[in-house]
């Protein structure tokens, strides 16, 4: 036991060496004071703990827009550009190298010498990996959670879903870089392999959803579109769909499936974090509605919680989970069976 776990922390000391670790960390609670830093009065919101104010009819102190509002901020922003992209992107830099370096010549001698199996230690210093993105992730929801907490008077606990679901979307990608890492021995490729990946299923996933919004959203918000003159009409009935778009989108949608939901397991989060006030309330209202102070009508925002909510769980963290699953076994049947 002793020697598991001395391979664990040794994976995890390498990785709090490393510079980008304290740069990933100080980044991310500028953020989160940034986040904390927003506020709401009588008159709107304000910035900065008080220093720039923004006049908004709908965003005042109490009401539960503004508290929606507040807990969007993270979910639609935070998420997903600091904590699914560039969080996530120096992670990827930062852990790239550890088993090309781990299995370089003299070094893994160690490891392999202790009692410990092979198959245990790869999957130990997979697990240290992991734990660079959830020890910084954790951190930076308990900032999160205490400045809703302070802000709008509600402690919700369901904030800390964003630690398992980004630490799930990077070991995906860290899935990849270990076994382009293991096959290659080189931290560039193995790097090259998981951006190329990421982006991949980024651009299908979002394609996707364009797809989706023009084939299904569109028309059930009441949105006529003529397609040979490109004019846009809005009613108060339910539109036409195209068929060409339909198939468009099941087309791509089934080019999606067995590739990583990288996009998709951040965007669920917004299911995830449950707000009782803006669930019956504000239910498919988004971030940019609220920040123009208007509020769309009925029918356009069931549209808009349909799109939110078209994929199951299954299909977003299940087959996510089974790419992960046989990239992950591929990679340690490499690792166990090669000599060094």
């Amino acid at each position: 036991m002793s020697a598991l776990i001395a391979i664990f922390m040794d994976s995890f000391r390498l990785l709090q060496a490393r510079r980008l670790f304290w740069i990933t960390f100080g980044i991310s609670m500028l953020v989160a004071l940034a986040y904390a830093s927003i506020g709401f009065n009588e008159k709107g919101m304000t910035m900065f703990f008080g220093w720039k104010e923004f006049e908004n009819p709908i965003l005042k102190s109490g009401s539960p827009e503004a508290a929606a509002f507040y807990v969007m901020i993270f979910t639609d922003w935070i998420v997903g550009l600091w904590l699914a992209w560039f969080a996530l992107g120096l992670a990827v830099v930062s852990t790239a190298g550890i088993f090309p370096d781990f299995i370089a010549d003299g070094s893994i001698g160690i490891s392999l010498s202790k009692p410990v199996g092979r198959f245990r230690l790869f999957l130990l210093k997979f697990a240290g990996g992991l734990l660079f993105v959830a020890l910084q992730v954790a951190l930076f929801t308990l900032m999160v959670f205490l400045a809703i907490g302070w802000r709008v008077g509600e402690w919700n606990l369901t904030i800390f879903w964003a630690v398992p679901v980004v630490t799930f979307v990077f070991g995906l990608l860290y899935s990849v870089a270990v076994l382009v890492g293991i096959w290659t021995r080189s931290t560039l490729f193995a790097l090259l392999s998981a951006c190329g990946v990421w982006a991949l299923s980024w651009l299908v996933h979002f394609t996707e959803q364009q797809f989706y919004t023009f084939a299904h959203t569109v028309p059930e918000a009441g949105i006529s579109v003529d397609w040979s003159k490109g004019d846009v009409e809005e009613t108060d009935k339910e539109g036409e769909k195209v068929d060409w778009v339909v198939k468009a989108h099941s087309t791509i949608e089934t080019i999606g499936s067995p590739l990583p939901k990288t996009r998709d397991c951040t965007l669920y989060l917004k299911r995830l974090i449950k707000m009782e006030k803006r669930d019956s309330l504000l239910s498919g209202v988004t971030l940019g509605d609220l920040m123009t102070g208007t509020l769309p009508n009925r029918m356009q925002a069931g549209a808009q919680k349909k799109a939110e909510e078209r994929h199951s769980a299954w299909y977003v963290f299940g087959t996510s989970a089974a790419f992960g699953a046989c990239i992950l076994g591929l990679a340690g049947w490499i690792f166990c069976r090669r000599d060094y």
